[in-house]
Formats: C-alpha cells, sequence, structure tokens
C-alpha cells in the first residue's frame, strides 16, 4: 500500500481542529467520531489567516486567471450603471451638498466594480442639473473605499486605482481596518456584490423527523474531510427555520446562513446615515428548500469549473451558497435597516437605466467599442438567465 501524500498546510490544520473537538458526530457508515460543524470547517477553508481560500493572497480569485468571474468582468455596465444609480440615490435619501457620502465595495476584490461604480458616479454627478455646484466641486461629494481581506485583491485593487487613490478620491482597506473605521462620521453607502454568498454557513438535514446539522469528520485512513452528521450547534437554527416557516423533508439538506444576517444585522450598528445594497444569487426561503432541493445550494467553483464536493482540495476551490433573501430581511428589518427596493438584478439593471446605454451603430466589427458594450448589456440581462437568478436588496437606515 502506497504512503498518503504530505497533508497540506490547511489539511493538518483541519485535522488537529476536528482532533481537539469536544463535539462528537456519526459518521455515514454508522461510526462514532470527533467533528466540527460544516460551518466552522467552511470557515477554515474559506478564512484560515494563512491558508484560508479568500486569505492566501498568492493569487487573485476572480477573472480570467482565477476560479470565477461576477457581473464587473462584463464590461463596464453593469458598474457605471449602478454608480450612476447611487449618486441619484444618496441625492435623494441624504439630500444635495453638505458631507462628502462614503461608497464602500465590501468585499471589492480587484477593484474592478469599485472603479467602474466610482466613474458612473462622477459621470452622473456631473451632468447638467445634476448638481448645483461646478464638475470639480461634484468630483469631491464621493470618496470610495474598496474593502477586502485577500492581500492579492488589494495589490491589484490599489493598481487599479492607483490614479483615484492619488486624487484623494479612493482608498484601499482590508476587513480589520474597515470594521474599526468611524463611517459614522458622514452619509454612507455600502455595496456587498456576491459578498454575502461566500461566508460561511451552517448545514441542516431532516432524519427521521429530527433535525441535525452536518458535520465534518477526519478519516485517518483516507488523510481527508468527510461528511458527518451531528446535533444542532445552536437553538438559533430551528428557530430561523421556524420564522421563516420551512418545514424540511425527511432526508433533505438546506443551508442556513446566520453568519450573513449577522453580518447586515451588525453593520447597522457601526453606521449612522446609511445605505446597503446587497446583489447575489440567492432566493425567498421557500424557493431555496422546494422539493427540487433537496440537497441544498452549495457549489464549488475552481479555475471556471463548478463542482459539488467541499471536501475537495480544502482551501483551494470556492464554496458557496445561495443566499436566502428572507432571513436577511427579516434580520435586517429586527436591526434598524428598512427596505427601498427588492427583486432581480435584470428589473433592477433596467430600471438604472441599463437600456439606455445600448447605442445603435453601423459598425460591422463586431469588436469595435459599440458593439462590444452592446454585447454586454444583453449577456447582463439575457445570459443563462442569471440576471433573475441574481437579487438586489436595497436597505436604509
Amino acid at each position: 500500500m502506497e504512503p498518503l501524500p504530505a497533508l497540506s498546510p490547511l489539511a493538518a490544520i483541519l485535522a488537529e481542529r476536528i482532533a481537539r473537538s469536544a463535539r462528537t458526530g456519526t459518521t455515514l457508515t454508522g461510526e462514532s467520531t470527533r467533528c466540527i460543524t460544516f460551518r466552522e470547517y467552511m470557515d477554515i477553508c474559506l478564512y484560515d489567516a494563512s491558508h484560508g481560500y479568500y486569505r492566501s493572497g498568492t493569487a487573485a480569485r476572480v477573472g480570467r486567471g482565477g476560479d470565477f468571474y461576477t457581473s464587473a468582468y462584463i464590461g463596464d455596465a453593469m458598474g457605471t450603471t449602478l454608480g450612476a444609480y447611487l449618486f441619484r440615490l444618496a441625492e435623494e435619501r441624504f439630500g444635495g451638498g453638505g458631507a462628502p457620502v462614503e461608497l464602500v465595495d465590501w468585499g471589492g476584490g480587484t477593484g474592478r466594480l469599485a472603479r467602474q461604480m466610482l466613474h458612473g458616479w462622477l459621470s452622473a454627478a456631473e451632468a447638467p442639473g445634476a448638481n448645483d455646484e461646478p464638475g470639480a466641486n461634484a468630483r469631491r461629494s464621493v470618496c470610495l473605499t474598496v474593502v477586502d481581506g485577500n492581500p492579492a485583491h488589494r495589490r491589484e485593487a490599489e493598481e487599479a486605482l492607483a490614479e483615484e487613490r492619488r486624487s484623494g478620491l479612493a482608498a484601499v482597506m482590508d476587513e480589520a481596518e474597515a470594521e474599526a473605521h468611524p463611517w459614522r462620521e458622514s452619509p454612507v453607502v455600502v455595496i456587498g456584490n456576491e459578498l454575502l454568498d461566500a461566508m460561511p454557513v451552517h448545514r441542516v438535514c431532516m432524519r427521521r423527523g429530527r433535525l441535525l446539522e452536518w458535520g465534518v469528520a477526519w478519516d485517518e485512513a483516507a488523510g481527508k474531510p468527510v461528511p458527518c452528521l451531528t446535533e444542532p450547534s445552536s437553538e438559533r437554527l430551528a428557530e430561523m427555520l421556524d420564522a421563516e416557516g420551512t418545514k424540511l423533508r425527511e432526508g433533505q439538506t438546506a443551508e442556513i446562513g446566520l453568519a450573513a444576517a449577522d453580518w447586515v444585522a451588525g453593520l447597522a450598528g457601526k453606521l449612522g446615515r446609511a445605505i446597503l445594497v446587497l446583489i447575489d444569487y440567492g432566493d425567498e426561503a421557500g424557493e431555496l428548500t422546494a422539493a427540487h432541493r433537496m440537497d441544498g445550494t452549495l457549489m464549488c467553483y475552481r479555475r471556471h469549473i463548478a463542482g459539488s464536493d467541499p471536501y475537495e482540495a480544502p482551501g483551494e476551490q470556492d464554496i458557496t451558497a445561495h443566499v436566502n433573501f428572507t432571513s436577511i430581511r427579516e434580520a435586517a428589518g429586527e436591526a434598524g435597516w428598512t427596505t427601498l427596493w427588492y427583486g432581480t438584478q435584470k428589473r433592477f439593471l433596467v430600471e438604472a437605466g441599463l437600456l439606455e446605454r445600448l447605442v445603435g451603430h453601423d459598425e460591422t466589427d463586431p469588436f469595435h467599442p459599440v458593439a462590444r458594450r452592446n454585447r454586454a448589456i444583453r449577456q447582463l440581462l439575457l445570459s443563462d438567465g442569471m440576471s433573475e437568478l441574481f437579487k438586489v436588496l436595497i436597505l436604509e437606515k
């Protein structure tokens, strides 16, 4: 029998964490074992300070050379449309003039979307009739900050926003710095684009009429993490299902995003006058636990290939779950947020004026800038039904 390959640094961390855990569970073959919750496993895989997928800092995780794309990589139409919309919304909700608005792209990655939003904001601010001040002064009406925990992302964001940073229009922060920043001093618009889906989730299932939680054990013989079942780690899991009116079917698995709900609720206490815009793939609780979703919504992404095995290559693949917007709105309301708008990304972009960016032309070159922009707009609205799967939730306090 050939010896097992040496464990990766993150796999060694997982093995040690499981070995020290006081929690016990039952493997799928019926054996008792030490384990951690899936939520803890996902947190380590994605956010371990030195070896986590979003913390290793060795390379950007988004874009052609990464593992997945976001809408910001389909041209610049979404970002500029969103920026112009946010300028108009900030003028309406905060009033014109006064203190500069802080525009914060939380989990902003390489700064691509942030730069597009800033340009859209400034164009809208300098349009005739948009601001009583001269155009140069309108540029001081906003200050952009990209917040991201990945060192490689921050480096790319600093390069992408080099000119804006030199002129004082933009800054780049890690999450620890952002958490301590005094955001209450100015009106704030926070954008979380594909942010909540990467926050660790609990996974629960119904077995013989009992709610159990999926845990993760360590298979010494195979040298890898494996699933197991354990008792629920928090009463909040059942409470959240009850509050949503969710009744899991026998054998059904579902994700519960306590971390995402807590983040949205906690952000309310850090901000004064604020608008929060959340853009993510997800749905209502009833759809996420419907009969055709017996295995939940968890997905993994590596080198632009989707997979369903979260135990493969821990720390080397993205792990995500659909956002439960029912629970997010409930947590937001209890924390003092008011819902301003909720719907599909497609409807949001149409109402925000994306179609107005389509331009008639006679160019036959498919790579002409106008042709490429028009094609990107069509892709944002029609491609693969993603514009329907993605939702936009806008909150205010």
